[in-house]
């Protein structure tokens, strides 16, 4: 398998509440962890543009594998990065990285489709939306 290069980090903060009473982030916490990054992600490739207006992307699969405990102590960021793109879908793999040992403690891979809102159905990516991402992960699509 291909070696991701990963062009977007969000840093995560790790709140009191996020740990459960074994001591760790709960993993449907760190669920939301891959939503930050993947709203951050978003934003800055495609500005406010993919919020706004009746055509967005939306999830409808994602998987996630998690390797080892997080901890309040952790100092967190999560890597995101566009892999495929098809004509109406996106890949999008991401990863929870502790910042001090640059272990891994989760990853996901998630496929976006493209979505209208005015009439709820699916549509082809925009082309603007397939150069930003070209641009941003500088590969072509």
């Amino acid at each position: 398998m291909e070696e991701i290069q990963f062009n977007h980090r969000t840093a995560v903060q790790v709140r009191f509440n996020d740990v459960d009473g074994l001591g760790h982030v709960n993993n449907t916490t760190i669920q939301e962890y891959f939503d930050l990054g993947r709203m951050y992600y978003l934003n800055e490739v495609f500005g406010d543009t993919v919020f706004k207006g009746d055509e967005t992307v939306i999830v409808v699969n994602i998987n996630t594998d998690f390797f080892s405990p997080v901890y309040l102590k952790d100092d967190l960021e999560v890597e995101t990065a566009i892999v495929a793109i098809g004509t109406k879908s996106l890949k999008m793999v991401q990863q929870v990285v502790c910042k001090q040992t640059k272990s891994v403690k989760a990853s996901c891979k998630s496929v976006m489709v493209g979505f209208n809102k005015r009439t709820e159905e699916s549509l082809e990516l925009l082309p603007e939306w397939r150069d930003a991402i070209s641009q941003w992960e500088k590969r072509s699509y």
